[in-house]
């Protein structure tokens, strides 16, 4: 709050006291006081008024710019009223009070849309978890009765078990303290059980994988880094090249220096399959987006790249794609290693 401000504030008041510091001139004139003793009285009252205004504007903007900083550096800014205290002067103790009833009001609304969202959350991990008896029933009664038909309705129950997973994943991102543990992991491990995970996919869309240079050691947790290679390997295997029916997926791992003393591993998943064209290579982790490709193999939710990107950002890996349309994708994923192990 400037000073201008505030005397533009009470301007009325300055006009109706300055009115009646003439008039009170004006009669003491009329009764003959002395000019210079009118002069004197009027500029004591003045200098008088204007340090009264002088030290209550440094008392109220105390106040007000202290709360426009707690404003300024807060996220949550319906927390303000929490760290600033009450002021001792009306018009500021009538303004925090309305302040902190709505900051009680939007701690109460966001207490229960929280409770809301965990409570939805829980409910879809338990229908997860509930749906997987029933998905691995189907998948043991189709072992049993090997047949083509049996086969392919196999290959769709897996199909089905993949976006069961999506949902579970996109549901636990919210709240990674209850299933999330960074920790050193082999990189080779990962990679053998994202495949193993989604062998009959890729084996159903006869994609090779190639496996080099994966020997090397990153810090994630280990569950969604599986995951999240496993979307890629999905994508892999959905968009493959349909010239020959036939593609690979090659998956190699190395490590670069980026500055003084940091380093970062960089693991790599590049296909030879259609590709994106140039259009859609910028949005390719945009929630919900399909593309190009999207609308011509239809199967797509523009949820795999996404959940990718998302679970990436909350483990501190980078996520990025290369693609050219007709010559395949690669997507890279960047584990930031400060220490050179090398």
């Amino acid at each position: 709050m400037g000073f201008g401000a505030y005397i533009a504030d009470r301007l009325v008041p300055l006009v109706v006291g300055t009115a009646a510091l003439a008039f009170a001139a004006l009669v003491m004139g009329v009764y003959g006081l002395d000019p210079a003793a009118v002069a004197f009285v009027c500029g004591v009252l003045v200098l008088a008024a204007a340090v009264a205004l002088l030290l209550d504007w440094l008392h109220r903007r105390t106040f007000y710019q202290r709360l426009s900083d707690m404003l300024d550096s807060l996220d949550e800014t319906y927390l303000a009223t929490e760290l600033v205290g009450r002021p001792d002067f009306l018009e500021g103790e009538l303004f925090y009070d309305a302040l902190d009833r709505e900051s009680r009001a939007m701690r109460d609304r966001i207490a229960a849309a929280r409770r809301r969202q965990r409570e939805y959350r829980e409910y879809v991990e338990t229908w997860v978890h509930e749906i997987k008896t029933p998905i691995a029933a189907a998948h043991l009664i189709a072992k049993n009765n090997p047949s083509p038909e049996v086969d392919a309705l196999d290959a769709e129950v897996d199909a089905i078990e993949g976006y069961v997973e999506q949902a579970l994943y996109y549901s636990r991102g919210t709240s990674l303290e209850r299933d999330f543990q960074i920790r050193e992991v082999l990189l080779a491990d990962v990679v053998r059980d994202a495949l193993r995970h989604k062998a009959r996919t890729l084996i159903g869309a006869r994609v090779t994988p190639e496996l080099e240079g994966l020997d090397l050691t990153v810090r994630a947790d280990p569950k969604w880094l599986s995951f999240v290679i496993g979307q890629v390997l999905v994508n892999s295997a959905k968009y493959r090249s349909e010239k020959d029916g036939r593609g690979r997926v090659r998956i190699t791992a190395t490590r670069r220096e980026t500055g003084l003393d940091a380093w970062e591993t960089v693991l790599a998943i590049a296909d030879d399959g259609v590709g994106m064209p140039a259009s859609d290579v910028g949005r390719a982790f945009d929630k919900g987006f399909t593309g190009e490709n999207g609308r011509r193999f239809a199967r797509s939710t523009g949820m795999g790249l996404y959940l990718v990107r998302e679970l990436c950002e909350k483990m501190g890996v980078r996520a990025a794609l290369e693609s050219e349309e007709g010559s395949g994708t690669t997507v890279y994923l960047s584990f930031p290693d400060m220490v050179d192990r090398a």
